[in-house]
């Protein structure tokens, strides 16, 4: 499979693009450090012309763009946001509005994940959006992870960078049903 990642070179993006490789799939990576930018219409269509899926991997950066060329050219699209538009497990809200898990100094960038789902749903391209897990971090590769749909897991709501990349390259090889879905490791073994 010929796969775009958008945001290659930073922490999800660059363990995409090797899992990718890692499964003998044929990667372009696209970073602002290499002249690329997401927000360029031209540049998105062309990259998104020649491959069969696209995996956007930036922060806080609008996907407006990627989601156009990506509708433009039939391309398949993952966008990998943040948890904030997950409901908390209890029921009582979203992440976002909870200080448990979103305290005031990360509000702009929850905030900016939100609008980043908002701008999926209502395009009309071929996108799902992965929510992390309240905790996202380098770490090492697993292959294991559970799955789950809009709402938080706990139990922990945790998962490395590594293991958020199986899940990427499991949903664009096998895809699911889910627009919205979240991953997080597998938890301590019952005993």
């Amino acid at each position: 499979m010929k796969i775009a990642v958008v945001g290659a070179s930073g922490m999800v993006g660059s363990r995409v693009v090797a899992e990718a490789v890692r499964r003998g799939h044929d990667v372009t990576g696209v970073s602002r450090g290499a002249g690329g930018d997401a927000t360029d219409r031209e540049l998105m269509d062309s990259v998104l012309s020649g491959v069969d899926s696209a995996v956007v991997a930036t922060t806080g950066v609008t996907s407006t763009v990627v989601l156009d060329a990506a509708f433009a050219t039939r391309t398949r699209v993952i966008v990998v946001g943040g948890a904030a538009p997950l409901r908390t497990p209890d029921g009582t809200g979203l992440v976002l509005d909870d200080e448990r898990y979103v305290p005031p100094h990360i509000r702009p960038v929850a905030e900016a994940s939100m609008r980043q789902l908002e701008e999926c749903k209502a395009h009309r391209a071929d996108w799902v959006y992965l929510s992390p897990p309240a905790l996202l971090e380098p770490g090492e590769r697993t292959g294991s992870y559970r799955r789950g749909t809009d709402e938080l897991l706990t139990g922990p709501s945790v998962i490395s960078a590594e293991d958020l990349a199986v899940a990427v390259l499991d949903e664009l090889e096998t895809p699911g049903t889910d627009r919205h879905f979240t991953v997080a490791s597998p938890g301590p073994a019952a005993g």
